[in-house]
């Protein structure tokens, strides 16, 4: 696609063509201050030309924060304040809008109808299979102007009905021979699109398998965490009914007592989740939200025709948004570092990491942090896990990871290893050595009358093998391959909604 496909009007396109180009690699406020709307066209070339005024008056009175704002929560001790702050960065609509733009949709169809698309081109990978399909039909049409130039002999051809040549009655007799051969062909088209299939199946598990688990794994570290403080506000509830209860029983008879109650009340008050335990929780929220995208951003091809690395840099960007500070994120998309040991977007330098790791490693470390938090610092540890109830909550969240880890080295697998050489070589071989021999056989046969039908059935037995290519590493921008955008909003969707149902 390019910038002239994508379905803004005219209008809004002249808008943004409008805006000053001053974005540099560097400079984060574009997309902090980058309405949805403008934020779309970040797959597109004028992605250079959208700045941070781009209809920044358009936007919601929540979407107007600035980037000081937007951090300013992680540094105050207010904790409904940092889960605010970040659920809007989990669904900030630039961000999200970014990610919907960054797939090509999928072209619908009625599986229980025959007829829907059957005549359409689009979603064919008719792009691979039309130089031989040209060659096929030349090769028809010359043997047929050679057939009507020889010389004609004895053998009189019924079927078209005309006296036909020596090397036309040749070829006629050797066409029950070629046509043998569809057999070992069909074979290793059939196992070749058979294994495409499951190929891409497997894909789209491990894309479920990631998104299940980070479900479960968000679930599991929201009421893990949070279960301590749980229990501390129902005993600090029960005492405080209990001396309710007391003082109302006994009165100015138990004063002393009632005195004593009151006292360990008041050293007890009902707690709330303090600010470390909010940020630490939003911060594996935050990491554990980029690793669907960062795991996109590995599986994607690193080179797309009318990209440079600085227009690529920018739509990663788009798609963490708020998320990661500069220098993390950087760490999350550039897998290439200078000779300064500095994260840069050049494949001529060297690389030292895959970005999906990154994040793992990441939340490894987090995941011990929360699971090894102390509570109850003042009061003796009393509320603090047991070191058992430690281990099993760190062993389940390290479990978890190994899982997400396990689902991105299967995409991986898919991604880097394609069927063997030698077999799709094999199987191109034959089946071209067999469709010219069938064409030139069937044009001796019978003549300009195959020509139709023999382009069908080179359609046909090339499409299977485009396709197999098509379905083998669906990773690609391609409408029918995975859309790993909409994995990536519907996992910071789930995360969100996991965060927002954090119950005290």
């Amino acid at each position: 696609l390019s910038a002239n496909d994508h379905p803004l009007t005219s209008k809004t396109m002249r808008k943004v063509k409008e805006q000053p180009s001053s974005w540099s690699i560097n400079d984060v406020s574009t997309w902090r201050s980058m309405p949805a709307k403008s934020a779309s066209v970040a797959r597109f070339e004028n992605i250079d030309e959208v700045s941070k005024g781009s209809d920044y008056s358009e936007q919601s009175k929540d979407e107007q924060l600035s980037p000081t704002q937007l951090y300013s929560s992680l540094q105050d001790g207010h904790s409904s304040d940092t889960l605010k702050k970040t659920l809007q960065d989990i669904l900030n609509p630039a961000r999200i809008a970014a990610l919907e733009a960054c797939d090509v949709q999928p072209v619908p169809y009625d599986s229980y109808s025959f007829s829907s698309y059957i005549f359409t081109l689009k979603g064919r990978n008719l792009s691979m299979i039309i130089s031989p399909l040209l060659a096929l039909l030349l090769w028809g049409l010359g043997w047929q102007l050679l057939f009507m130039f020889l010389p004609k002999g004895d053998s009189y051809n019924e079927v078209i009905g005309t006296y036909e040549s020596d090397l036309q009655r040749t070829l006629s007799s050797v066409n029950d021979l070629i046509s043998t051969l569809v057999t070992p062909v069909s074979f290793l088209l059939v196992f070749r699109l058979g294994r495409a299939a499951i190929r891409f199946w497997d894909a789209r598990q491990a894309t479920g398998l990631m998104i299940e688990k980070c479900r479960s794994n968000i679930a599991t570290a929201t009421v893990g965490f949070i279960s301590p403080i749980r229990q501390k506000r129902r005993y600090c509830r029960r005492q405080k009914q209990r001396s309710d209860n007391t003082e109302t029983n006994h009165g100015q008879r138990d004063g002393k007592k009632g005195d004593t109650d009151k006292e360990k009340i008041q050293s007890a008050q009902i707690p709330q989740p303090g600010a470390k335990e909010i940020e630490l929780l939003c911060e594996y929220a935050r990491w554990l939200t980029s690793f669907p995208v960062a795991v996109k951003h590995f599986l994607r091809p690193e080179e797309r025709l009318g990209w440079d690395d600085t227009a690529y840099y920018k739509k990663q960007r788009f798609e963490i948004g708020p998320l990661l500070c500069d220098e993390d994120a950087n760490h999350v998309m550039l897998s290439y570092e200078d000779e300064r040991g500095q994260p840069v977007f050049d494949r001529n330098a060297k690389r030292v990491r895959d970005p999906p790791l990154v994040v793992l490693n990441r939340l490894h470390e987090l995941s011990y942090d929360i699971a090894h938090h102390d509570y109850d610092e003042d009061n003796k540890g009393s509320f603090n896990p047991t070191p058992q109830q430690r281990a099993a909550f760190f062993q389940q969240l390290n479990n978890q990871i190994n899982i997400l880890c396990a689902s991105f080295g299967i995409m991986e697998r898919i991604k880097n290893t394609p069927l063997p050489f030698v077999y799709v070589i094999h199987l191109r071989s034959i089946l071209l050595l067999y469709l010219f021999l069938w064409n030139m056989t069937s044009i001796a046969s019978i003549g300009w009358i195959a020509l139709p039908a023999l382009f069908a059935f080179n359609l046909s037995m090339l499409g299977i093998e485009a396709a197999s290519v098509e379905c083998e590493r669906p990773f690609d921008w391609n409408s029918n391959h995975l859309t790993m955008g909409k994995f990536c909003i519907l996992i910071a969707r789930n995360i969100a909604q996991a965060m927002k149902e954090i119950r005290y």
